[in-house]
């Protein structure tokens, strides 16, 4: 895991200033050690946590003619079946790394390298022969690659952050991203919330030519690999013995590191699958969050009971939820892109806490969109026939917004009318999808949106602040296919989800029963309304109409009443209202204050008010 950056310019010299500029905007993604390399009118940057080959897999990486050399942020799982083909072909690589097999595949193939790749990663292949730029992201969009238009040339980087120096000067904020973050609480699709900074997607390379000719192209397709796999008529017998077996090979590649690996755990269905796997390893701990107070759920005793059960030593992190939002100025810092999931406050807490003794963690991030866990792939068929009819080509899914359920005279006009550009996009991954079922539909839209543009932004910027690297094996592709190949009985029964891995978990613990396997799924909820009530309406008005993008955006009086609504406990008010807070302070990190790292924990509210 680390930090990866750079610029090709065809034909115009890079200046090593920029590049250490960059290097340093990453420098908590890799904080043992960065290397730099430079070709005339090609600059790479690479600051590195060693997870493998620690005495010798620095960056960048080079094949053994020294034409091809990479960058690359993320792990390749299946390397050492292809160190030993490339040894039986008497190809000895330059490193011991996962990553120096990317060169030396590249070289050799360098329309075609990708796809023998299993892993998650972003990364930059050189051909310095024919002056060529392969730019790359893996199949479910785990590990994160931007890119920007420069003079002469295109740059990239695993975060905006490292493109900051390059763009800061003329950059202003994309207000059609802002408005779907108000809606969805990220930013669906390929723009940011940034004009001119834009996401490589999951699945998708860029070839830079040596003429200055950009291509880019898909070289794997959820949605396509999906209609090939199609449900598959699985008996139960049958499919918990495939799943078994995929299990047992993901976790196995997964588990390829120089260094222990540990486990975030909540006592639900995904994390205690992982849990059983991780018992009787001998790095095995784990950690949890609970809150104090009894507005949300608390995972801190199933995840107790199941780690006792399983002789994993557990860490437990008490959190109060008044002190917690401290951490939201660092967490939309780390977050980097517009994101707003206030899950990304406990995962700050747990990867610090984790950094003390470990550089890699198992998450169980994907189970839930990959084997249909959650209540919405089971809708009320009149109320999805009515939002189809609402949202036309919507499907009827996902169609609201958080502001939807709010004045309308909260916003401005103008603001208003960049609202149905979100929408466009997410009907036209809708459509993508057609001639699938239902809820394969559903699946595919939750992966492409809220699986990448949420969910593993949370995990991949709230663990790389602290130097840390989550590693997801339910998003191992070939389970992500298998998931969606289940026919729709082991995947859902009456109101519950992930009917498969209910049956799995239940036969792993039949001497003592998991709550886990036949529980209705509670999700992980932050006090969000108790943290709104204890600032109070007159505080929390008063630090957000003295930003300048507020008042841009928001008519104050309708805002002020807004907020009093919010901290009377109204729900769709708590929900807007939090994400007008965390707009203003990603506005003021980014634009005012030049994306420099804030405090790790301070009140955000006397922090805006500053």
């Amino acid at each position: 895991m680390c930090g990866i950056a750079g610029i090709y310019t065809p034909g115009h010299a890079i200046d090593s200033k920029i590049l250490d500029q960059m290097a340093q905007r990453l420098a908590h993604r890799g904080p043992d050690g960065a290397g730099q390399f430079i070709d005339h009118d090609l600059g790479f940057v690479h600051t590195r946590l060693s997870i493998v080959d620690l005495a010798g897999g620095a960056q960048p990486l080079f094949s053994p003619s020294g034409r091809s050399v990479t960058v690359a942020n993320g792990e390749i799982y299946n390397a050492p079946d292809i160190f030993r083909d490339l040894a039986a072909r008497s190809i000895t690589p330059t490193s011991h790394s996962d990553c120096a097999v990317i060169p030396i595949l590249a070289e050799q193939d360098a329309a075609g390298f990708l796809p023998t790749l299993r892993g998650m990663f972003a990364l930059a292949v050189f051909d310095r022969d024919r002056r060529r730029l392969v730019l790359a992201r893996d199949r479910m969009g785990i590990k994160p690659l931007y890119i920007c238009r420069v003079p002469h040339g295109l740059a990239f980087a695993s975060e905006i952050k490292g493109l900051w120096p390059l763009v800061s000067a003329q950059a202003t904020m994309n207000p059609a991203a802002a408005m779907a973050f108000l809606q969805q609480n990220f930013v669906i699709g390929r723009e940011t919330a940034i004009h001119g900074i834009e996401r490589l997607m999951p699945g998708e390379r860029i070839d830079l030519a040596a003429d200055g000719q950009i291509r880019t192209s898909v070289w794997w397709s959820l949605t396509d690999e999906a209609r090939a796999a199609r449900e598959t008529d699985w008996t139960q017998t049958d499919a918990l013995t495939q799943f078994d077996e995929l299990l047992h090979a993901s976790m196995a590649e997964h588990r390829h590191a120089d260094v222990p690996i540990g486990l975030f755990l909540s006592g639900g269905i995904d994390s205690s699958i992982l849990a059983y796997q991780q018992a009787g390893a001998p790095d095995a701990h784990a950690w949890t969050v609970g809150f104090d107070t009894h507005s949300v759920h608390d995972e801190r005793a199933a995840a107790q009971q199941l780690a006792e059960q399983l002789h994993i030593p557990l860490s437990t992190i008490a959190l109060r939820p008044e002190r917690l939002f401290d951490r939201q100025v660092m967490a939309l810092w780390a977050g980097d892109d517009l994101m707003g999931d206030a899950a990304c406050l406990p995962t700050l807490e747990l990867a610090q806490a984790a950094s003390r003794s470990h550089k890699v963690v198992f998450s169980g991030e994907g189970g839930d969109e990959v084997f249909a866990g959650y209540g919405r792939y089971r809708p009320v068929p009149v109320q999805r026939w009515l939002r189809a009819l609402l949202k036309p080509g919507s499907g009827g899914f996902r169609t609201r917004g958080r502001l939807d359920r709010t004045p309308r005279g909260l916003l401005t006009s103008e603001f208003w009318r960049q609202d149905g550009i979100w929408r466009d996009t997410q009907a036209e991954y809708w459509q993508q999808s057609r001639g699938l079922d239902l809820m394969t539909r559903m699946q595919l839209l939750d992966m492409q949106g809220w699986l990448v543009e949420d969910l593993l932004i949370k995990l991949d910027r709230m663990l790389m602040a602290y130097g840390v690297e989550g590693r997801v094996p339910f998003l191992d592709h070939r389970m992500v296919l298998f998931g969606l190949s289940l026919p729709v009985h082991l995947r859902r029964q009456g109101r519950l989800g992930k009917q498969l891995l209910r049956q799995w978990l239940a036969k792993q613990s039949a001497a003592s029963i998991n709550p886990a396997a036949t529980a209705r799924k509670k999700g992980f909820t932050v006090p969000v309304g108790d943290w709104i009530r204890s600032v109070g309406a007159h505080d929390l008005f008063e630090a957000l109409s003295r930003q300048a993008v507020i008042a841009d955006m928001f008519h104050l009086p309708a805002l002020r009443q807004c907020v009093q609504q919010a901290v009377l406990g109204d729900r769709s008010s708590v929900d807007t209202v939090m994400g007008i807070v965390q707009l203003a302070i990603w506005h003021r990190i980014v634009f005012e204050q030049d994306f420099s790292r804030p405090p790790d924990r301070v009140d955000p509210i006397a922090w805006l008010k500053t």
